[in-house]
């Protein structure tokens, strides 16, 4: 009974895996169908041949995409993290795209960002590095003033004491 109850979810699970790859039944149940479906089984393959037809002209004009896919490197997010910002700013600019659209904030709630964060190490970025850039998309990236401190984080605060819902121990303790 016990060997039952484990085997149960295996079998049922094959059940289900064999109902779905089907390919030998599905040619099994076409014949079986009335003639309704050997027409719309005639109608497919046209349809079937269509879409290659559509994809052969696409493919002769792939040299477009093909150029546009090579400056694509240029248009997708680099990865940012570990870097300063002032290297996060280079790295912008060796790429072609405008440091002006960096956007700065605190990676903590209770960190306020000092006017001069060249030196602040960039935590985490968004949109997420490999992500397209359009034109209009502005990058913002979080700083901590010293890398360690990008994976320390007590509900977003630094600082555990900050955050609202810390409850310190009882002072007897």
């Amino acid at each position: 009974m016990r060997t039952l109850r484990h085997l149960a979810p295996v079998l049922l699970g094959g059940l289900i895996l064999a109902g779905c790859s089907g390919g030998s039944q599905t040619d099994g149940t076409a014949p079986v169908t009335p003639t309704a479906a050997t027409d719309t089984a005639s109608a497919a393959p046209p349809a079937t041949t269509a879409p290659p037809a559509t994809a052969a002209p696409t493919s002769t004009p792939t040299a477009s995409p093909t150029a546009t896919v090579s400056a694509t490197p240029d248009r997708v997010m680099p990865a940012l993290h570990g870097r300063t910002y002032e290297e996060a700013r280079a790295e912008f600019t060796r790429r072609g795209l405008s440091a002006a659209r960096l956007t700065t904030a605190a990676q903590h709630k209770d960190v306020t960002l000092s006017r001069d964060h060249d030196a602040w190490y960039v935590c985490a970025s968004s949109p997420r590095p490999g992500a397209p850039l359009s034109a209009a998309t502005t990058v913002t990236v979080n700083l901590a003033k010293d890398f360690s401190d990008c994976t320390t984080s007590f509900h977003g605060y630094l600082h555990q004491e900050n955050d609202p819902a810390y409850t310190p121990p009882p002072a007897g303790s």
